[in-house]
């Protein structure tokens, strides 16, 4: 699921919105919607964010005040990232991206199999099955030619070639060469180091250079945030059910367990809290914990199928029912369970889903779980 799209202006297009079938209407668990006033308010904090949005099977863009300001045109449409968004339009029987500016207007012409969003000034693409990069002009800047290829960010990206992963700097030459079996989404050097799983299946922190800083010895590890990264390790124990465990904990940048190994698994920090779990006695459920950065429980025992991270003070929970909504720091639910899908907010509005997997509609909502747009 691509991260929470933007939304816009009603008011001044309303005419519009009902000609269009796309009229901001209550959701089917009938949640409140957004009051004219908060949406002209909400539109001049956010007066340039556009939402992708379906309409009969096409996508285009609303506004923050859910006004239709871009019409449904294309097969599929991606949020914007520097100025860019990347759509798709339909080409015998075939999807071909490209990617548009704010106006619509193609600004690289639908040409790809697949693409990634821009990051730092350029964007992955796919042409005769292998992977490459085009730069803000829609040149190849870096030859297409690896098996997968993920986002650049702090000025290098990880690939994989021959079965295998490793990063490359800005002009396509490796840093790291490809010996490593991570995916291409997830090392990123944040503050400085990079999670990376060797052939043995160890994980180890690397710097820019290639040089372990923290060696390879935990099971798998996350990224670094504020100075604390989780990481997994097995010890032996003859009371455990396959002679072994494998627990996880926070550790600082020298390696050393800050928070102890403790948990089942656990996301990165967030917004200053972390959330971990371990698995019930009868190993039919998880126990939701939200940790401070010293261990500290800040909520325990939580009764949510899942939870996901705290991202402005709001963080995504889940009934047993498998319906979304979010609830607060306290713990209290501030938007009702009562969604199939979920996203995080960005730029004031979060994208989520009603029905099911198997037929959902897009909603839009608010920090107060307000309706924006709802798809018809």
């Amino acid at each position: 699921m691509t991260p929470a799209p933007i939304f816009h202006i009603l008011m001044t297009a309303i005419i519009l919105i009902f000609i269009t079938g796309c009229m901001p209407a209550e959701s089917s668990q009938s949640s409140a919607m957004e009051s004219d006033t908060d949406r002209q308010s909400a539109y001049a904090d956010h007066p340039n964010a556009l939402y992708p949005v379906r309409v009969k099977e096409k996508w285009g863009y609303i506004n923050r005040t859910g006004a239709l300001v871009l019409q449904p045109a294309w097969a599929d449409a991606d949020d914007y990232y520097e100025g860019m968004a990347k759509v798709a339009v339909e080409e015998q029987s075939a999807w071909k991206y490209g990617f548009i500016d704010a106006m619509g207007n193609w600004a690289i012409a639908p040409g790809f199999e697949k693409a990634g969003h821009f990051s730092e000034g350029m964007a992955s693409v796919r042409k005769n099955e292998k992977w490459g990069y085009i730069d803000s002009e829609g040149r190849e800047a870096i030859t297409c030619q690896y098996e997968d290829a993920g986002h650049f960010f702090n000025g290098v990206a990880a690939v994989k070639q021959n079965g295998w992963t490793g990063i490359i700097d800005r002009s396509g030459q490796w840093i790291l060469e490809p010996t490593y079996t991570v995916l291409v989404g997830h090392p990123r050097f944040k503050e400085g180091l990079a999670p990376v799983f060797r052939v043995d299946e160890k994980t180890g922190f690397v710097d820019t250079t290639g040089h372990w800083v923290i060696p390879p010895t935990f099971h798998s590890a996350g990224n670094f945030v504020d100075g604390k990264a989780w990481a997994m390790v097995r010890r032996e124990d003859e009371r455990a059910e396959h002679g072994f465990t494998i627990r996880g904990g926070y550790i600082g940048m020298d390696g050393q367990f800050i928070i102890e190994p403790q948990y089942d698994f656990g996301w990165d920090f967030s917004d200053g809290y972390a959330i971990v779990w371990t698995r019930s006695e009868d190993k039919k459920s998880k126990r939701w914990q939200v940790i401070t950065p010293t261990g500290d429980v800040v909520l325990g025992d939580l009764p949510y199928r899942s939870v996901g991270s705290f991202h402005k003070g709001l963080c995504p929970v889940q009934g047993e029912d498998m319906k979304w909504g979010f609830m607060d720091i306290s713990g209290k639910i501030v938007i009702p369970m009562v969604y199939a899908g979920v996203s995080h907010f960005h730029h004031g509005l979060a994208r989520m889903e009603t029905g099911s997997a198997f037929a959902s509609k897009i909603v839009y909502i608010n920090v107060r779980g307000e309706v924006v747009w709802a798809e018809k």
